[in-house]
């Protein structure tokens, strides 16, 4: 099967004189002449077009080009061409828009976690506790060994003499997962960050992190009511011991029932000391691995 094209062919000029006795340079006549593209081929061809053109343009041109596009090959084909993480999942009847979703992206095995390290601020974390001296941003980070390099950024947050804690919720469908691959008996969701005390204050740090099912919705009710799994973690450093980055993370397994991630973190010092003598954290991550 193949895609009928209309091509528009300018004939040469007549060798008949016109009605003036002359032969005119405008005296063309037009001539449409049809054939078809191999599918293969003209998948191959849209392939190379620029995704917002495929989507605002190239589907307007006619229904099998519509069909081809809203299918998967030439996604697939994009997504291999520019490395698109695809699941190793078999999946035996593809969602629509299975590709597409993977091209505009990514979602797998990439960070869902915006913002990890502070350097935009405070910027996409939701503030539940900011006080004393509220949440910081350092970069290098005082009082503590440098990042480790691969965390990729030197900046952190800090906090302060009272509990500072923020989270984001990550809407899993919305960043473009398949419900099918969740469903997935292989599939796994990572997550972790990396945590500090200064060398000089007495700190604690908690990370939790919940697996929320479809019917949650932000502010919506307790997280208990949703919960498919979650994972706590809490550390109280010394005085006089602490500096070092540890790194903290988990693996769910199991993961069917999950539509959201809740990520939370929150620190302080212990000493009741002004300025930014709590624990930092950076680097946090929310990873699908399929």
């Amino acid at each position: 099967m193949g895609s009928k094209i209309s091509n528009l062919i300018l004939s040469e000029p007549s060798d008949e004189s016109s009605s003036f006795g002359e032969t005119s340079e405008f005296d063309y006549t037009m001539n449409f002449i049809n054939f078809s593209i191999p599918d293969d081929l003209l998948i191959d061809i849209l392939s190379h077009v620029p995704a917002s053109d495929l989507i605002k343009n190239c589907r307007l041109v006619c229904k099998d080009w519509k069909s081809i596009i809203d299918g998967h090959s030439v996604w697939k084909l994009k997504c291999k061409r520019e490395r698109k993480n695809i699941p190793s999942i078999a999946l035996q009847n593809l969602p629509n828009h299975y590709y597409e979703k993977i091209y505009f992206h990514n979602p797998y095995g990439r960070n869902l976690i915006q913002n990890p390290c502070g350097e935009e601020g405070l910027a996409k974390w939701i503030i539940t506790l900011n006080r004393g001296d509220g949440f910081a941003i350092e970069n290098p980070p005082g009082g503590a060994d440098p990042v480790p390099q691969q965390v990729g950024s030197q900046s952190c947050f800090a906090t302060t003499y009272y509990p500072c804690m923020k989270y984001q919720l990550i809407d899993l469908l919305a960043n473009g997962i398949c419900e099918e691959i969740l469903l997935a008996e292989t599939t796994k969701i990572e997550i972790g960050e990396w945590f500090a005390a200064r060398f000089d204050c007495a700190s604690e740090y908690h990370l939790y992190v919940a697996l929320l099912d479809e019917n949650f919705h932000d502010h919506a009710g307790t997280l208990q009511e949703y919960i498919v799994d979650d994972f706590y973690h809490e550390f109280k450093e010394e005085q006089w011991i602490g500096r070092e980055w540890h790194p903290i993370t988990h693996t769910f397994e199991n993961v069917g029932r999950a539509r959201y991630v809740y990520f939370r973190h929150d620190g302080k010092d212990r000493q009741f000391w002004a300025g930014h003598y709590g624990s930092k954290m950076t680097g946090a991550f929310v990873k699908v691995i399929a």
